[in-house]
Order: structure tokens, then C-alpha cells, then sequence
């Protein structure tokens, strides 16, 4: 869903929102298993288990993966720890428990930890003055002082209750609690010379209620809730800068509670025309304890006279943030709409900010869409096409001021226009081909921006960062009976976007220009699916890219490059 979803979903889902519904459990057995070898040393076994443990009243399922891959990227000075790879364990399970006729409680819980040679701005864009470094031809091979290291653990639960109140009437309870432990070290200087590490240790956990009634009554649909958040993290950041043997500590608390009310409404006007309302109401706190300083690196580190700092400092926002749509059904399976939104992104705090009172506002912004979905040649076809524009105001815009330091700061304001079509239909013959194209027109409307260093420039009229002007993919899949039983698909895939800044300032140095990746994918296996095999590729033609850019070092700028040419097997057995 694009474009704000802060009515139903709250903030911080102002760009739109993906809902995932996990798989429940039955009475039905199921079993599933992947297995997947591949370039890189690429290997990995998923595996799902799902069935009754007492017939229609307690279900469960049992999932689990395992997996591993090299990085892509050589670090020439460590050749045998190369970056952007993973080492991946996973398993989550499910209970399911019907406690009368309309009535059920799903309880759930997950655990993941994942360890890996992170990469990030890495590869030498360009050497800033007065220095000079060994930046290797390859654009996946770069050269590091310092071993880089990253290891996440999460962990989670969930309690869904979901009780019918009455036959048009339904109500939903869910409960939620994370957790969060992430350690990285990276070579901040991103290149041989060792000058500068930094370190982060993050501890986080968050829980949540969301209390929901909805019901149907005639012509009119609609849903009531409240939601409740509370978080707190715990960020700590050690910079090391060995030149002059020194250390930059942060060390940051934040708390943060958000308290909501909504609702939504459609009414069926007349047989094909739908108006929908909807509004939530926000109120949202954040606190903060920020102590940090500059620290010898050499024992007993001792702080550098008046460098520490230690303060607290609060914030509160409040947001009212509605949904206006009208719908209309056509004919021959068509329907067009259009709607106004309002969605906001919360404000909070720069955490290497050294007194109170320099944090970052809310984001807003309003989204005002067209658009048609229509069924063509009964039922071979269907296009979609969707105009819109969103009007930013404090737009937050993330900008590298230091060594492993980033701060929020807020453009006046910005203006996005764009246009999306996506096609798709069956030819004939097994074969079907679809795609999809974007333009955006994304620009600054008013903004001074300040870069690394404290450097100041207008950004008024240059384009958001991260945002091609067009972008698109184009699809084509075969499908056929190959010998009795047995079917084969064959695919193949094209992306394409154009050019994309990093910066507000829209630099030549910290940008990608426009490229374009191939795929292909191949599956054999029995019309009953019990077992197949893919083969499958991925950037095909191994094209070299960046997808971010960071230019604090005071070495050079740098950039993160895009995964390699993958390639794999994948075996799937399902029942």
C-alpha cells in the first residue's frame, strides 16, 4: 500500500506500509522443506512443520532456517574475511488454540541471530585532499585496516485473541514484545590506513497493544480501535581515532511511549460508488539521557578536559492524521479512485548531539492519489495505473556529520509527483508478461542543507535523495506440461532505474548512475507441486552499482556496492 497508512497503521508508515499475515495452523498436516546451494558458498535448509495436536482445538507449527553465504566484497587486507555475507539461524513457532465457535487465540514467539562481515561505504569513491590510498580497480574489492564484524539477535511473542462478538461484530486483541541486541565494528576511514574504528552496542525492546472492533452492518463497514507502544533503547557508540589517540564515546538512553485512537468507516453509496473516513489521533513522548565525551584511547582513559557532557531532555508530538477515499465500481471488472491522506513520521533526538533542545520535528506529509484497476479480455489482462503527489513539510532528511555519526535534521520542504503503470496478462501458449514503470518528479521545495563538516547549501530544486526519476521491470514466464505430469516454468526478469543522488546537494561524487540488472529462473516438478526444483540467477550480468554513499571519512568519500552475480539450486519438497 502506498502513500501514508497512519490511520490504520500508525506512524512512521508514511511511505506506505506492507502487511505480512503469517501461515496459521490446521488440522491439516503440512510439511515443507528448501534446501538452497549456491554461488559464494551459499548454502541454507528452511523446513516447516504444521498440524493438530488435538482436533479442531489445538493446532500448531514448528519453522526453522539455517543458512550461510560469503560476502561479495574482497577485503584485499583480509582476504579470507570477505564483507556482505551472512551466517543466519532462525526458527519460529506457532500454537493456535479455539476456545469456542468464533473465538481463538493464536499465541506466537521467534528467535533469529545472525552474525557477518558487515559492509557498508566501504569502496573508495573518490580520495579527498592530502591523502593517498590503495583503492583497487575491482569495485568490489576494497582494502581495511580493521577486521569489520556484526552479530543481531532478536527475539519476539505475540498473543492474538480474535472473538465474534456478535454475527456482524469481531473483535481483535494483539499483544506483541521484541527484543534487540546488535553489536558491529566497522573501519570508519574505509581504507588501509588505520585511523578510525567505530564500535556500536545496541540494546533494544519494545511492546505493544492493539485492541481493534469491526463489524459490517447493510452498506456500512467499520473499525474502532486503540494502540499502545512503549520502547526503550540503548545505543552506545565508541569511535576510536588512533592518529591522535583519542576516543569519542556516546552513550545514549531513549525511552519513548506512544498512546492512539482510531477509526474507519466505507459506506456503500449506491451499488458501485464507496466513500471511506477514516482518523487516528496520536500522542507520542520521548525522553532522552545522553552522557558522552572525548577520551584518551591509551589506559586509564582518562576524559579530555571539558569535553563530557551529560544531560536529559523530552519531547511530545501529538497527530491527527485522517483518510478520505472515494471508490468506484465500472464496468467489465474496472474499478477507479481516489483519496487524500495525511501520515506523519515521529520526531526525537540526534544522539550525538552534546546539549538538549537539538532534535529533529515530525515529519508530514499529505498524499493525494488517482488511479484505475481494470480486468481486460476476460480475465487474460489487468492494468493498473495510479497518479499522486505527497507534500512534505519537515521532511527528515539523515546526513553523516562525523565518524560513525548520523543527525536528522528537518528540510523545509518537498514535493513528490509521480505516475505508476503496471501491466499484465497471459499471451497464449503457457507464456504471460507483465511489468511495471515509475516516474517520479521528487524534489527539494525549500531547504538548506548542511553536509559533513558543517557545510551549508541550498537544496531548493534538487532531487530527494534516493529517488529516480524513472525506474521499472519488465517480466516474461513460460509454463507447459513437459513429459505427462511433469511442468516446467521458465522466467526471466529486467530491472532498470535511472540516476540517484545521495546527498541533497546532488553531488557528482556520492550518486549512482542509471543501470539496469537481468534475472532468469528456471523450475521443474509435477503439476501437484509435492516436489520441485529451480534454478535461478540473479544480476546475470554482474553489474556494478552502489547503494548508499557516506562522506565522513575524512579519507575519502565512500560507497556501499550492490550484491554480485548470485546463482543457486533450490530443492523444495512441500505435502
Amino acid at each position: 500500500m502506498r502513500g501514508p497508512q497512519g490511520t490504520l497503521y500508525g506512524r512512521n508508515a508514511l511511505g506506505g506500509a506492507v502487511n505480512l499475515t503469517t501461515k496459521a495452523p490446521s488440522n491439516d498436516f503440512e510439511s515443507s522443506a528448501r534446501i538452497t546451494v549456491g554461488n559464494l558458498a551459499e548454502r541454507r535448509a528452511e523446513g516447516r512443520l504444521s498440524g493438530a495436536l488435538k482436533r479442531d482445538r489445538v493446532m500448531g507449527s514448528l519453522a526453522f532456517a539455517r543458512g550461510a553465504r560469503d560476502g561479495y566484497v574482497r577485503d584485499l587486507n583480509h582476504p579470507d574475511q570477505p564483507l556482505g555475507g551472512d551466517d543466519l539461524t532462525s526458527v519460529r513457532g506457532q500454537l493456535r488454540v479455539v476456545l469456542s465457535h468464533g473465538s481463538e487465540v493464536v499465541l506466537s514467539t521467534d528467535a533469529s541471530d545472525q552474525a557477518g562481515r558487515i559492509l557498508s561505504n566501504h569502496k573508495i569513491l573518490s580520495p579527498k585532499p592530502g591523502f593517498a590510498v590503495d583503492n583497487p580497480a575491482n569495485p568490489r574489492d576494497v582494502r581495511l585496516s580493521t577486521v569489520n564484524s556484526g552479530a543481531v539477535k532478536q527475539s519476539g511473542a505475540m498473543a492474538r485473541l480474535t472473538s465474534q462478538l456478535t454475527p456482524s461484530t469481531t473483535l481483535i486483541s494483539i499483544t506483541g514484545f521484541r527484543g534487540l541486541n546488535n553489536q558491529y565494528a566497522s573501519d570508519a576511514d574505509a581504507s588501509e590506513l588505520d585511523l578510525l574504528v567505530s564500535r556500536t552496542h545496541e540494546w533494544q525492546h519494545q511492546w505493544s497493544e492493539e485492541l481493534t472492533v469491526s463489524g459490517r452492518h447493510r452498506k456500512v463497514s467499520w473499525l474502532g480501535g486503540v494502540f499502545v507502544f512503549d520502547e526503550s533503547d540503548h545505543q552506545r557508540v565508541w569511535v576510536d581515532q588512533t592518529a591522535s589517540r583519542t576516543q569519542v564515546q556516546l552513550d545514549p538512553r531513549v525511552d519513548a511511549a506512544s498512546r492512539a485512537v482510531f477509526g474507519e468507516t466505507t459506506i456503500q453509496l449506491t451499488p458501485r460508488l464507496s466513500g471511506t473516513v477514516g482518523l487516528r489521533y496520536t500522542n507520542e513522548q520521548k525522553d532522552i539521557e545522553n552522557t558522552g565525551g572525548l577520551f584518551g584511547l591509551d589506559a586509564p582513559m582518562a576524559p579530555v578536559a571539558g569535553s563530557t557532557y551529560a544531560y536529559t531532555d523530552s519531547i511530545v508530538h501529538t497527530a491527527w492524521t485522517p483518510r478520505f477515499a472515494v471508490a468506484m465500481k465500472l464496468a467489465h471488472d474496472a474499478m477507479t479512485y481516489v483519496s487524500a491522506t495525511r501520515g506523519f513520521k515521529s520526531g526525537g533526538f540526534n544522539l550525538s548531539s552534546t546539549q538538549p533542545g537539538r532534535g529533529f520535528a515530525p515529519e508530514w506529509a499529505w498524499n493525494y492519489e488517482g488511479g484505475m484497476k481494470t480486468t481486460l479480455m476476460n480475465g487474460r489482462a489487468r492494468i493498473n495505473v495510479a497518479v499522486f503527489q505527497m507534500d512534505y513539510t519537515n521532511l527528515q532528511v539523515q546526513t553523516p556529520i562525523g565518524i560513525g555519526v548520523f543527525d536528522i535534521r528537518n528540510a523545509a520542504a518537498a514535493t513528490i509527483r509521480g505516475l505508476e503503470i503496471e501491466p499484465a496478462g497471459r499471451i497464449g501458449g503457457g507464456l504471460e508478461a507483465g511489468g511495471h514503470l515509475a516516474w517520479l518528479d521528487a524534489t527539494y521545495d525549500r531547504y538548506i542543507a548542511v553536509g559533513t563538516g558543517g557545510v551549508t547549501g541550498d537544496a531548493a530544486g534538487n532531487r530527494l535523495n534516493n529517488a529516480p526519476e524513472w525506474s521499472g521491470r519488465l517480466w516474461l514466464e513460460w509454463t507447459g506440461n513437459v513429459s505427462g505430469a511433469i511442468r516446467m516454468t521458465l522466467a526471466a526478469d529486467a530491472t532498470a532505474q535511472s540516476t540517484v543522488f545521495y546527498t541533497p546537494f546532488n553531488d557528482t561524487i556520492q550518486r549512482q548512475v542509471s543501470y539496469a540488472q537481468l534475472g532468469a529462473r528456471g523450475e521443474l516438478g509435477p503439476s501437484n507441486r509435492r516436489w520441485t526444483v529451480n534454478v535461478y540467477t540473479r544480476n546475470l550480468t554482474n553489474t556494478n552499482y552502489i547503494t548508499a554513499a557516506f562522506g565522513a571519512s575524512p579519507v575519502a568519500f565512500g560507497g556501499r556496492p550492490g550484491p554480485s552475480r548470485e546463482t543457486g539450486i533450490q530443492l523444495i519438497i512441500g505435502r
